[in-house]
């Protein structure tokens, strides 16, 4: 524990429990450093309780069945029960009721998300994402300012009636300002995605972020929006980048010339952060969420490089101790990688990879066999490692296969990063032209990317990004078996 934290406790009580279902889940949101997920069996009576340590007010997702925030502070020790028989969201936020510390705020909170979420279902989010399919920039804008308007509209009414006390006031209005600009930022990309466009093909103007300017205040009083702040400031780094590519455009026009000089693209990185940050907090968020996604790929060199700098800039305690405590153990795995139990590690020696690969099929045979084609420097593909774990649990060895592939990675990284996460499985490390050859006989364009095979060792299931009903299927080639 550290000297600067203190533990929260959160306990209750679910009523009406799923029988099926015996676990809740807790994700908690730490601006800049990722989330912790921490889950609790229930007792026979529905009862739970979980513990974390924190350094500042933050928000929770409480899940069971559905999900909602929770509002915390350093030293709360808080209680709640809702009725678990439920899936609606809405219902579940009826029947919540808090005690001891936190218990008016949390009240205010629940009674906030049930009308917010109440117009958040379904259909809004798909209505949204067709409209950043077929809007042009400034009609999407125009979109969503009106749903930014409509729900503004909401938080007033809520205002008038409840007159919540003043850290919820701005809690809800900081989640509501960030969904909107975390939207306007998402644009751009998600029109590409959505339309099968490059950035050749099709981009927005520099001006086009111009919104940017008048963000929401980003101060000591926002801290417990975690959440939202959070999802902001992993957003950030994308406007940036566009930033940095339209000042730079002779370097990022240059075929090639990051490859022969990644420092330069690290400086670029860095010091973006710095020149394009106007808000001292943010800046300090924002270049905390950089360099731990380079640590949590195993990526120490734009730390080493600027460590001092580092340590000048980030000063808050709740963004300094858990990013150097990540890079010193990151450090560590690199000196010493230390393997789960269970774990097989091996390099592919023959120069026939898909050979080699039928062979390890061949040696799993009459199991499903899931496939996960990752690399070091994949964010996506290590944030899913926590999927895959909790499929390892569902799953007898004699069931289901886990084969892990590792692609366009340095060996130190492989390991380091699996040390880290301590995934286990069986692990196979691919050279660069063992990757290439790999990526070419699967047809894999991208990572992270996930092969299902059937107990014959015939491919069931062979796509980029996580199939959502993979659990479905790997029960489906048993039941089949």
């Amino acid at each position: 524990m550290k000297s600067s934290t203190k533990p929260v406790i959160i306990a209750g009580k679910v009523l009406n429990p799923d029988p099926l279902i015996n676990k809740l889940k807790l994700s908690i949101n730490k601006i800049g450093v990722g989330n912790e997920l921490i889950s609790s069996t229930l007792d026979k009576d529905g009862n739970f309780k979980v513990i974390f340590e924190s350094y500042t007010p933050l928000d929770a997702w409480l899940s069971y069945k559905t999900s909602f925030l929770v509002l915390t502070h350093p030293g709360d020790s808080i209680y709640l029960e809702f009725d678990g028989s439920e899936e609606a969201r809405s219902i579940t936020l009826e029947s919540v009721s808090f005690s001891g510390d936190a218990s008016k705020i949390n009240t205010e909170a629940a009674a906030f998300q049930r009308i917010l979420f109440s117009t958040k279902n379904l259909d809004y989010y798909l209505s949204n994402q067709n409209a950043m399919k077929i809007y042009n920039a400034n009609d999407y804008k125009r979109y969503r300012d009106s749903i930014k308007n409509t729900e503004d509209n909401l938080l007033s009414k809520f205002l008038a009636e409840y007159n919540p006390v003043s850290e919820l006031k701005i809690w809800a209005q900081t989640y509501i300002n960030v969904e909107f600009y975390s939207d306007l930022i998402a644009y751009p990309q998600m029109h590409r995605l959505e339309n099968n466009l490059t950035k050749q093909e099709w981009n927005v103007p520099i001006s086009y972020y111009e919104f940017i300017k008048n963000h929401f205040q980003v101060n000591v009083s926002s801290l417990g929006s975690s959440h939202a702040l959070s999802s902001f400031v992993n957003m950030y780094p994308v406007y940036l980048h566009e930033r940095m590519r339209y000042d730079n455009s002779k370097l990022f026009n240059t075929s090639g010339y990051f490859k022969k000089h990644p420092e330069v693209m690290d400086s670029l990185r860095f010091y973006s952060t710095l020149d394009y940050i106007d808000d001292p907090l943010l800046e300090q968020m924002v270049l905390t969420e950089i360099l731990y996604q380079s640590l949590e790929t195993s990526n120490t060199k734009i730390f080493n490089r600027y460590k001092s700098k580092i340590s000048e800039i980030i000063t808050e305690p709740y963004l300094r101790e858990p990013l150097f405590d990540l890079y010193n153990q990151t450090i560590k795995n690199f000196d010493n990688p230390k393997q789960a139990s269970n774990t097989i590690l091996k390099k592919l020696d023959g120069y026939n990879v898909e050979a080699e690969i039928k062979e390890i099929i061949a040696i799993n045979n009459g199991k499903v066999i899931y496939m996960d084609c990752w690399a070091t420097w994949c964010g996506p593909c290590i944030a899913e490692f926590q999927n895959s774990k909790e499929l390892m649990k569902e799953y007898k060895t004699d069931q289901v296969a886990f084969i892990f592939i590792c692609l366009d990675s340095e060996e130190k990284n492989w390991k380091a990063t699996l040390s880290k996460h301590s995934l286990g499985g069986q692990h196979y490390f691919l050279t660069k032209d063992q990757s290439s050859e790999f990526r070419n006989a699967f047809n894999i364009r991208g990572v992270p990317h996930y092969i299902l095979f059937d107990t014959n060792g015939n491919i069931s299931q062979n796509q980029t990004n996580s199939p959502g009903f993979i659990k479905e299927k790997i029960d489906q080639l048993l039941t089949n078996k």
